[in-house]
């Protein structure tokens, strides 16, 4: 950890008290923007990998060893509206608004890297948007890194017409950037990471009979799915089985002091 947290230093990856990003990230006008498209690129170069460069993970070795959580629940391509699992939606009275989950209490768990990276976070029921997608949009796109001078369709769709659909009772729009807020969720998802991987030692227990798998939108989109932890109907399951299946098992990790959580890993 003292490697990563070096280079962390040097070049201010994720350099955010979390408190101070808060109060950028929800006062002031062009806050969240800005703090949205800074937060994406420290994300992307920590993350993500090309053909000619390396992911700041990878560098420092902590690829196959840092468990990242995934504040999303268990989702599934059968529901008929789209989906957005790392957002909650306000209703204030000037409109409706997309907020980030937060700690989030319901069931979550952690993952390894590719499975989180490529976790499905929004579904808009014509295109399927995965972190990757989402920080590389906003970090290339959007103004962290450059500035394209037009946004890609897809992406368009979703940030500027309201591709996921959801409209208060007037017919209005939901007022802000989807994207822009699972940024800030994500980051949460990591400060907790961070703090877990901290904690050191731990054991880890294998539990039986409790399935689970990803399923493949491709060769790296992919949601988290089980036959014992989800209650599905046959038709659900005749269209999640309708894409290529990969094996997990379920752990359950517990640290010293008596902090534990569940890992859907290799």
């Amino acid at each position: 950890m003292k490697i990563w947290m070096k280079r962390q230093k040097k070049i201010g990856i994720i350099n955010f008290p979390e408190p101070r990003s808060s109060v950028y990230f929800y006062f002031g006008r062009g806050s969240k923007e800005n703090e949205a498209r800074r937060i994406a690129t420290s994300l992307r170069v920590m993350f993500h990998e090309t053909s000619r460069s390396q992911s700041l993970i990878k560098q420092t070795g902590l690829k196959h060893n840092f468990l990242l959580w995934s504040s999303a629940g268990l989702y599934t391509p059968s529901n008929l509206v789209s989906s957005w699992v790392l957002l909650k939606l306000e209703g204030k009275e000037d409109g409706l608004f997309y907020k980030p989950l937060g700690p989030h209490n319901s069931r979550t768990f952690f993952l390894g890297y590719e499975d989180w990276w490529n976790e499905i976070i929004f579904d808009d029921k014509k295109n399927v948007f995965t972190r990757k997608d989402i920080v590389c949009y906003v970090a290339n796109q959007d103004g962290g890194a450059h500035v394209d001078m037009k946004l890609s369709g897809k992406y368009a769709e979703l940030v500027k017409h309201n591709s996921l659909g959801w409209t208060d009772g007037m017919g209005n729009s939901v007022k802000n950037n989807p994207a822009y807020a699972a940024i800030r969720q994500i980051a949460k998802e990591l400060i907790v990471s961070q703090n877990i991987y901290n904690k050191g030692r731990y054991t880890r227990k294998k539990q039986k009979n409790r399935l689970f798998e990803m399923r493949f939108f491709d060769n790296e989109r992919r949601f988290k799915w089980s036959t014992t932890e989800v209650d599905y109907s046959d038709e659900t399951y005749d269209i999640v089985n309708q894409y290529q299946k990969e094996d997990r098992t379920l752990y359950i990790q517990e640290y010293s002091d008596g902090m534990k959580f569940e890992l859907v890993y290799r």
